[in-house]
Parts: structure tokens; C-alpha cells; sequence
């Protein structure tokens, strides 16, 4: 068992450390972190998962970061709040993927591959794309693949990311328009078409949390269903879901910490992926209506 000085105590999941699905474990400059590592079908891959801590935030775009965007669709939906950003308090701590999931790992717990960047060498360590929420056949489907993966964890854990878990992470403590600052920076994000596809996940810099390719790189898929509005439970679309963080393919201004964007559940392409969360017990108060 490994204990955590008095002072620090608040840091580790309680009673949950190292979690009973680690093969690996540890701490660093950017907090804890616990190795997944999956073997099936003849193959073996490892999911580093980071602990994010409970913890308050402003979710939403302001009204200047609004105005900025060229997109007319883009802005319709930066649009979470009458009054703006929100105040959101994040209650319970969830182990999150520092990547999205890769085609290695996807490959381990699926046993085959959808995506279509995936030649060369570095493929393995590129996000698996071309995933749909839910598919009929299963075969590209993040539902299914959570619903093996969980087969292999002691609880059921894994899920996709909320919208306001997502944000909350990509954001890391910060507040500006993305993790660096407020302007584009295209040495650090695979935005714009400039790398014809998708790059590894791990070649641009991680945020302050030791999360890779929060901006760009893949669509990724967040758990719940999609509102028009975030605060307004009568603009849903429940056959869509939200996605988070623009793509290799979209403008960076998609990309943005705040920026909102849907697709048909039922629909992937080769700008959508995803990362998954692991819950470390409880119920994650991460819904806007709990704002302080």
C-alpha cells in the first residue's frame, strides 16, 4: 500500500492508489499517473491515465473570444451561457488518458484497426480515428470498445469524458483562448490539413497536466448528449454528441478550449477519435447546475 504524507493526502484518489487496474505507477512535475496496459489478441499496449483533481473552473468562451471567431456556424455554438463563463465545480477527481486512445491500444482491445492514417511505422502511436459513438456493426464503435475494456477493469469504469471534464482538463488551470495563451501556435498543434492527416499523439507538447493533443490532432467524442445551448436542457439533439477539441483537419479557431461542435452518433470519419476516463468512485458533480 503506498501512503501519502498528511499534508499531501488530498492529492491521491482516496482508498484508490495505486488503482487495482495499474501495471504501473508513479508521480511527476505533472502530477500522478497510473500505466493501463492491455494484452489481447496477440498484441500488448499501454494507456498512461493522469488523476485530475477535484477542483473549480470557468467553463465557456467570453464574450470577446466569441466575436472573434470568423465562422458563423463556429460561433452559433460558443454560446454555453446567457451571462457568459460559469463558475463549475469539478467535485470528484477521474483518472483521464494523457493521449487519445491510439491505434496500438484501440488494436489490443478491439483486435482489429478502422483508421485510415494507419501505415508506417509510427502508426501504433497515432489516434485511432474514423470511430463512431455507436455503430451497427460494432466494428468501429467507442461504445463497444468501452464495453470490452470494462470487461478487463475490476469495476466498470471507463467512459468518455463530459463536456465540462473535458474542458476543465484541456484547460488545465488556465483560461485563455487555449492552453499556451491566446494565439495560434502552429508548432504546437496538428490543425489547419498542415500535416495531411493525423500526427503521434505524443509529438507536441503536453499541457500543464501532462495531457497530449488536447488541441487538435482528433475530434474527440465526450460522454452525453448534445445541447445547442449548454444551459438549455430544451436544445438537445439526442441522436448527436458533442465533440472536443477540433482536428488535423479543422480551423485552429475549432480548437479552442471553449469550442463546442457535434456529429451524428452514429457517423465517424477520419478527424474523429477519442479519450477515455477512468472513475476512481462516485459520482463526478460535474454538471453546470452544481456552479458555485
Amino acid at each position: 500500500m503506498t501512503y501519502w504524507p498528511v499534508e499531501e493526502a488530498e492529492r491521491a484518489p482516496r482508498d484508490d492508489f495505486p488503482p487495482a487496474w495499474a501495471s504501473a505507477w508513479g508521480d511527476d512535475r505533472y502530477g500522478l499517473w497510473a500505466d493501463l496496459t492491455e494484452t489481447a489478441n496477440g498484441l500488448s499496449a499501454t494507456q498512461r491515465m493522469r488523476w485530475i483533481e477535484p477542483g473549480k473552473f470557468l467553463f465557456g468562451s467570453t464574450a470577446e473570444e466569441r466575436a472573434s471567431i470568423k465562422e458563423q456556424v463556429h460561433r452559433k455554438w460558443a454560446n454555453e451561457f446567457e451571462e457568459g463563463l460559469r463558475h463549475i465545480d469539478i467535485g470528484f477527481g477521474f483518472w483521464l488518458a494523457d493521449t487519445p486512445c491510439t491505434q496500438g491500444f484501440w488494436t489490443a482491445v478491439m483486435g482489429s484497426n478502422p483508421s485510415m492514417f494507419q501505415s508506417g511505422p509510427d502508426a501504433p502511436r497515432k489516434p485511432v480515428e474514423s470511430v463512431a459513438l455507436e455503430d451497427a456493426n460494432q466494428v468501429a464503435d467507442v461504445t463497444r470498445f468501452l464495453e470490452k475494456l470494462n470487461q478487463k477493469l475490476p469495476k466498470p469504469l471507463a467512459q468518455l469524458p463530459s463536456e465540462v471534464e473535458w474542458e476543465y482538463a484541456c484547460r488545465a488551470d488556465t483560461q485563455s483562448t487555449y492552453w499556451w495563451g491566446i494565439f495560434v501556435n502552429d508548432l504546437k498543434a496538428n490543425w489547419k490539413g498542415q500535416n495531411e492527416g493525423t500526427s503521434p499523439v505524443d509529438r507536441y507538447r503536453p499541457n500543464p497536466w501532462g495531457l497530449f493533443d488536447m488541441h487538435g490532432n482528433v475530434w474527440e467524442w465526450c460522454r452525453g448528449a448534445w445541447y445547442d445551448q449548454y444551459s438549455n436542457p430544451y436544445s438537445v439533439r439526442p441522436h448527436a454528441a458533442p465533440v472536443r477539441g477540433g482536428s488535423w483537419l479543422f480551423p485552429s479557431e475549432v480548437a479552442r478550449c471553449g469550442s463546442r461542435m457535434y456529429f451524428p452518433r452514429i457517423v465517424g470519419d477520419q478527424s474523429r477519435g477519442f479519450r477515455f476516463s477512468i472513475s476512481s468512485g462516485g459520482i463526478n458533480a460535474t454538471t453546470p447546475s452544481q456552479s458555485v
